[in-house]
This record gives C-alpha cells, sequence and structure tokens, in this order.
C-alpha cells in the first residue's frame, strides 16, 4: 500500500493550529486542539440562491457582473420590456426599454448597457438602444432585424451574432455606439445561442456544441461544449467564460467553464432552466436569473468557484459601549484607535482603542453634528451646530484641542468631512435656516479654501476617502432622502452608483473613492426608520453586506472599507452601543475527515 509520505515526500503533521497557506491544498495534518484529521480541498465551485426577481419571465436578456447585473425585456405571459438591476442580493425595477421585446443580444455594464434586436411579438426587430442605469436611450439599429442572436463587448464597442431572420443567419455585426457595421459572418450559421468577450475577442456558444472565436475580423473554431444545447445562457471572456443552463430535449441545468481552449464541467445550476439571462465577469464568478423551469420563474443563482479559497462574509461584533448615550457626533481615526466627539452630548469627547472608550478633552466649543477628519493623535473636528451653524474649526494633537483662527467659509452642521488634519475635504451640510448646502471645501493645515460644489445639495450624509480621492453619499434635503453617490478626484464630484437603501443620518469609512463601507442611518419617509444596512463600494457600485446588530441613525464611524467602528446613534432613542467592523475576506476550503 502507498503511504501518505511517500505520496507527499512528507509525514502527517500534528498541528495546534490548521494550516493557512494556499498551499495546504491536498495535504493532510492533524490539528491536536480539535483532535481530527484535516485537509483543504481546491476546485470548489457551487450555484446559491440569490434574491428573485420582480417579474417572473423567460427570454430575458442580462448583462453586467454578478454584483451590478441587469436583467430586461423578456416574456411574461405576452413580450415586456420590464427592466431589472441587481446589487448582489436584490432586484431593483428601473425604467423599461422603449420597445418591449425578448431574444435579443445583450452586452456592456450595469450603468452602460446595449441591446439590439429581438422579437416584439409579431416581428423580428433591428432596434437598439442604450442603457445608462435608469433609462433606455434608442441607438442606430442592426443592419439585420433578427431574434435569437446573441451579443458580447461594451456600450461602446459592441458584437451582435447569429439569429433568425426568415432563416437561420450567420451575419456578425459590429457597433461603435451609434452605428453597426457587417463583419466576418459565424462558420456556422445558428440561433438561441449565447455569447461572451469583446468585440475584438468574441465567443459564441451552444445550439450545437460549437464553440466559435472571433478576433474582430474573422471567426475560427474553438473547443466543443460537452453538451450540446440551446436557450442557454453566458458571461465572462473569451478564454474565461461560462456556459448555464439551456434546453437538450428537456430543461437542464449544465455549467461548463471555458478557459480559451476546452470547456469543462461544473456544477449544476439548483434549477434547470432555459431562455434565462446571465452575467459575470469570468468562468468563476457569474449569475443565472429568469427563464423556464418549465413555468416561467423568477429565481436567480449566483455561482462562484472559488479555488481552494472561500469567501467570509463581512460581519459586525459588538465593542465596549461609549461611557454615555450620544447621537450625531463627529468622528476620526481607525478600528483600533478612534475618536469620538461633540454630539447632542456637545462636551463628549472619547478615545477608542478597539475595546473600551476614554474620555479625553472637550471641544472649546461645543456642537451637534460636527465633521470629522485625521487620526487619533492628529484629527480635525469642524463646523456643527451650537445654537446655531458653526465655521468653528479645531485641531486635536492627541492630549487637547486647540482652535484653528480661520474656520470653514461657510459655517454648517451635519456636515460630510474625510481626510486627514493637513489635507481634508469638509462636503454637504445645512447653513442658518436648514438649508441645504452643496459647498466642498480643502483645508490645508492652517485654512480653508473653497473646491468644486457637490451636484447635490444635502446634509447628514457618509463620506469617505482622502482629500483628492473623497466619497460622499446619502444624506437628505427637507424631506427629500438622496441614495446618489459622489466621487472627489481632486478636482471635481462626478455622480456614481447610488446606494441600494436611500437613506439619511448614515456613516461611512474608507480609504479612496473605490474603497469604503456605509452603514446606519434612517429610511424614508421622514420621520424615519433606523436602519442597520451596510453596504459595500468599489468604486463604480454598491453591494449590501451583513447589517449592524443595532439599527441606528445618527451613527459615526471611523476606518476602512475592510476594518471599521461604529458608534452612537439613535434607535430612536439615543445608544451608547458600539460595533466593530470586519470586512468580507477568505479563508480555505477545510474539511475535516472520517472513516464514513
Amino acid at each position: 500500500m502507498t503511504t501518505y509520505k511517500e505520496l507527499f515526500g512528507k509525514y502527517v503533521q500534528n498541528l495546534s493550529s490548521d494550516l493557512t497557506s494556499t498551499d495546504a491544498e491536498g495535504q493532510i495534518w492533524y490539528n491536536t486542539t480539535t483532535g481530527t484529521f484535516r485537509t483543504a480541498l481546491g476546485g470548489y465551485a457551487n450555484w446559491s440562491a440569490g434574491g428573485n426577481m420582480n417579474t417572473a419571465r423567460q427570454q430575458l436578456s442580462g448583462f453586467g457582473i454578478q454584483t451590478a447585473a441587469v436583467g430586461t425585456g423578456g416574456e411574461t405571459t405576452v413580450v415586456v420590456g420590464n427592466t431589472e438591476s441587481y446589487n448582489g442580493s436584490t432586484w431593483t425595477t428601473s425604467g423599461a426599454l422603449g420597445t418591449s421585446r425578448e431574444l435579443m443580444a445583450s452586452a456592456g455594464t450595469q450603468t452602460a448597457g446595449l441591446v439590439a434586436g429581438g422579437y416584439t411579438g409579431t416581428a423580428n426587430s433591428s432596434a437598439t438602444e442604450k442603457y445608462n442605469g435608469s433609462t433606455w436611450t434608442a441607438s442606430g439599429s442592426l443592419g439585420t432585424a433578427r431574434r435569437g442572436l446573441a451579443g458580447c463587448g461594451i456600450q461602446t464597442a459592441g458584437l451582435a451574432f447569429g439569429g433568425f431572420t426568415t432563416a437561420v443567419t450567420a451575419a456578425t455585426e459590429s457597433f461603435n455606439g451609434s452605428t453597426w457595421t457587417a463583419g466576418g459572418n459565424l462558420n456556422t450559421a445558428r440561433f438561441l445561442i449565447a455569447g461572451a468577450g469583446t468585440q475584438t475577442a468574441g465567443l459564441a456558444f451552444g445550439n450545437t456544441t460549437q464553440t466559435e472565436l472571433y478576433n474582430g475580423t474573422s471567426w475560427t473554431v474553438g473547443g466543443n461544449l460537452n453538451t450540446g444545447r440551446r436557450y442557454l445562457a453566458g458571461c465572462g471572456t473569451q478564454t474565461s467564460a461560462l456556459a448555464i443552463g439551456g434546453y437538450t430535449t428537456v430543461a437542464v441545468g449544465n455549467t461548463e467553464q471555458y478557459n480559451g481552449t476546452s470547456w469543462n464541467n461544473s456544477t449544476n445550476l439548483t434549477t434547470a432552466r432555459f431562455l434565462l439571462g446571465g452575467a459575470g465577469a469570468s468562468n468563476t464568478s457569474g449569475l443565472g436569473f429568469g427563464g423556464a423551469a418549465p413555468s416561467n420563474t423568477a429565481a436567480t443563482e449566483a455561482y462562484n468557484n472559488y479555488g481552494v479559497s472561500v469567501p467570509v462574509a463581512g460581519s459586525w461584533s459588538s465593542g465596549g459601549n461609549l461611557p454615555a448615550a450620544n447621537t450625531d457626533m463627529g468622528g476620526a481615526g481607525t478600528k483600533t484607535a478612534a475618536l469620538g466627539f461633540g454630539g447632542a452630548t456637545q462636551t463628549m469627547s472619547v478615545s477608542f482603542n478597539g475595546t473600551s472608550w476614554s474620555a479625553i478633552p472637550a471641544l472649546n466649543t461645543p456642537r451637534r453634528g460636527p465633521g470629522g477628519a485625521g487620526i487619533q493623535t492628529a484629527a480635525l473636528g469642524f463646523g456643527g451646530y451650537a445654537g446655531g451653524s458653526s465655521s468653528a474649526t479645531e485641531k486635536y494633537n492627541g492630549t487637547t484641542w486647540t482652535s484653528n483662527p480661520t474656520g470653514l467659509n461657510t459655517a454648517r452642521f451635519r456636515i460630510g468631512g474625510t481626510g486627514l488634519q493637513t489635507a481634508a475635504i469638509a462636503m454637504g451640510g445645512f447653513t442658518p435656516g436648514d438649508t441645504p448646502s452643496a459647498a466642498s471645501e480643502l483645508f490645508n493645515g492652517t485654512s480653508w479654501t473653497a473646491s468644486p460644489s457637490l451636484n447635490t445639495a444635502r446634509a447628514a450624509g457618509g463620506s469617505a476617502g482622502t482629500q483628492t480621492s473623497a466619497l460622499y453619499f446619502g444624506g437628505f434635503a427637507g424631506t427629500t432622502y438622496y441614495a446618489a453617490t459622489e466621487s472627489y478626484n481632486g478636482s471635481s464630484w462626478t455622480t456614481v452608483g447610488s446606494l441600494n437603501t436611500t437613506r439619511r443620518r448614515l456613516s461611512g469609512a474608507g480609504a479612496s473613492n473605490t474603497s469604503a463601507v456605509a452603514f446606519g442611518g434612517d429610511t424614508p419617509p421622514s420621520p424615519g426608520v433606523a436602519s442597520g444596512a451596510t453596504e459595500l463600494y468599489n468604486g463604480t457600485s454598491w453591494t449590501t453586506s451583513t447589517s449592524m446588530g443595532t439599527a441606528r441613525y445618527g451613527i459615526r464611524g471611523a476606518g476602512t472599507q475592510a476594518s471599521a467602528v461604529g458608534f452612537g446613534g439613535e434607535t430612536p432613542t439615543q445608544t451608547a452601543a458600539t460595533e466593530l467592523w470586519t470586512g468580507p475576506s477568505t479563508t480555505l476550503n477545510y474539511k475535516t475527515l472520517t472513516t464514513s
């Protein structure tokens, strides 16, 4: 009998804790703490249930990625133009297509999508529409009206191929953002197929087992699917694609991964179906939604192939309470070295060491709703409400607060802020009379200078980042609550992806305008309902994550997307609760070995 040492060149190790390196894949060790034999497995793939679509349908189209997808068109009992956006957990209804249809080609991202062709219920269509994240706009028509075609690429460089006119076609067309131009034909005319990739590196597959690769000019034959099928969905790139579901003589859940050369069978969909929509960036991360199973379904499933590593969701845990309940504080620092100052208890200033809070000297100007920036030993507090909107600015050196000779140019409270003591940015807030402000100002360690204004005047939003890479999100003006997010690049504010949960009086943390976490707040209508919603921003869109243990608004926070602290707020009663955030991560796919 071959021994473990003969196979791996080493004996089974006795360890007090599990191995953590990816080199542990396939090794066996004895964990002396748990008294078990352990290993780490690779090649772990699965489909998991996501949030259902609002409208069950088949023959729909999809595009985007797993956590920022769009499903549009299709058929319920009639052809529809319904459009829905997915954030990784929930579908939200958006603007409908101008031309309701099914069996379209699709391409692009959640905020810059493209569909073309399809069937209106009475005729094939050549219509093309572009999506901006909320509404559709008609654009140049296909040269050949057809249905059952596939697409790939982006909104300004799309590709459409195959389909059915009055007969099956091999026609290929390229889109430049306004017009379509004929390209090289597929080697095999076919329809009811799927696509992946880009305009110059496209992939066509399905109906038969045949796969074809496009180089921007012509198609060449690639590796065959293991299961030939039609009515399937696809996503990914030319060298990293997924084929999802479809129909042989029955609905199938077959999933195959393409590596640029060959297709390999993977874990099947939980619900076998065809005529579904698909989205995803690669052969390790995809989404399948809607379709027929065999009746119309709204089911969504997410595909992940983790290799030896598996994801661990972000989580909140309890930290030491504030010395007293407080709300609308200013904040600065990190998860293990934070400051809280001002608030409803205007004279409170406290320091956090990752476990407990300690009292420190109060601000020289007691106030509610100040902005904050910096670190625990070099912090900045500015603005707030002290019998009226304040412009006061103070610096903290780890021991005392010192009033800065010059304050904000625009006095305001419930103001946003981020950055360092010597390079901070302040944005939004209420001026006297509770007038929402769009003002943005930069601090250089000595004085404030006006910078370009926010696009939307509002207060009580969340903020994150640095002086030259900042985010501002949520907030309110009067009775209007916002989900809008704005990104600052050092010279201008740009409106980007909206929060999934519209809210005000939330908090945020993050190192830049491409990596942030938003948490807490209250949702409309006013007076709002306390929320514990947590969302992660990746520079493009927000993804819903694990909610806080205590839903609240008026909360303050500090830290990064991966490691943050949230404290105080209202539930609606004021709270002293502190929670510690640990962002999503990965761990090895550990397994305990047994004799069964």
